[in-house]
């Protein structure tokens, strides 16, 4: 399960590659900072579960409170499809946010980026997230993670209205047109 890799290999060279630049990769959090911090920990440690138990899944009994004894190898080809739109949405998105990827809001000097992926989603990155979710609880059906996803996603939801509060102030008409053109979510 390669795929689930993708995402959080991306992450990471993403993150090095800003370290690398100077670039301070974290911003202010647009919500309470507890739940900001909490709600991107949690979801990434979910997925990281995912990818540890795709590489060696004689460590899914770990898993709390899962709702299947086995997976039918159907549903695991339905999570591996999900994987492709995820891919595919949250990989652009860090291409062309590049050295502007923030965990937060940005300091100092920034864009408003409206091209590529972003002329289809003003939130591709969190976009992919619902895929990445249905894949893990498909791949990994626990009531636990499904809380943990649950959360993940409404914190996330939070997060972008902020951003949207925050890039109204900063871009004006600007983003106001663009909003009113492009979806929120896929």
């Amino acid at each position: 399960m390669a795929l689930i890799d993708l995402p959080i290999v991306a992450t990471v060279v993403l993150g090095v590659f800003l370290m690398k630049k100077g670039s301070r990769a974290m911003g202010k959090p647009t919500i309470a900072p507890f739940f900001f911090y909490t709600g991107k920990f949690l979801l990434f440690i979910v997925w990281a579960l995912f990818a540890f138990v795709a590489t060696f899944p004689q460590y899914r009994s770990l898993i709390p409170c899962q709702v299947q004894d086995t997976v039918p190898k159907i549903q695991k080809i339905v999570s591996a499809i999900l994987l492709i739109p995820a891919n595919l949405i949250i990989i652009p998105a860090y291409l062309v946010m590049g050295e502007f990827t923030h965990v937060g809001l940005p300091e100092g000097k920034h864009q408003l980026k409206t091209s590529g992926i972003y002329s289809y989603s003003r939130n591709p990155m969190y976009s992919s997230f619902l895929f990445l979710n249905v894949a893990t609880f498909l791949y990994l059906p626990s009531l636990a993670l499904l809380f943990v996803m649950i959360y993940g996603s409404v914190v996330h939801h939070f997060i972008v209205l902020g951003e949207e509060k925050y890039l109204s102030r900063e871009f004006g008409d600007e983003y106001r047109k663009y909003q009113s053109t492009v979806r929120r979510y896929i």
